[in-house]
């Protein structure tokens, strides 16, 4: 699990029954927005793939690593 990244639980939009999962980055406290940018967060229809985006996007690439 990242320690930038931290999954939310919201209440569904338009009376849907099923859980929907936001992504909070802990650094600014922010919503992480879809793509391309627009103003609503981005959403995941359940925790685990919720937690694949934080696993797959929470680590500094290797790119950024200095040696």
């Amino acid at each position: 699990m990242s320690d930038r990244y931290g999954i939310l639980p919201v209440d569904a939009t338009g009376g849907a029954s099923y859980p929907v999962w936001v992504i909070r980055d802990r650094t600014t406290g922010h919503l992480v927005k879809a793509l391309p940018t627009r103003p609503e967060p981005l959403r995941f229809h359940s925790y685990d793939q919720a937690e694949r985006w934080v696993d797959a996007n929470g680590r500094p690439s290797p790119d950024a690593e200095v040696p």
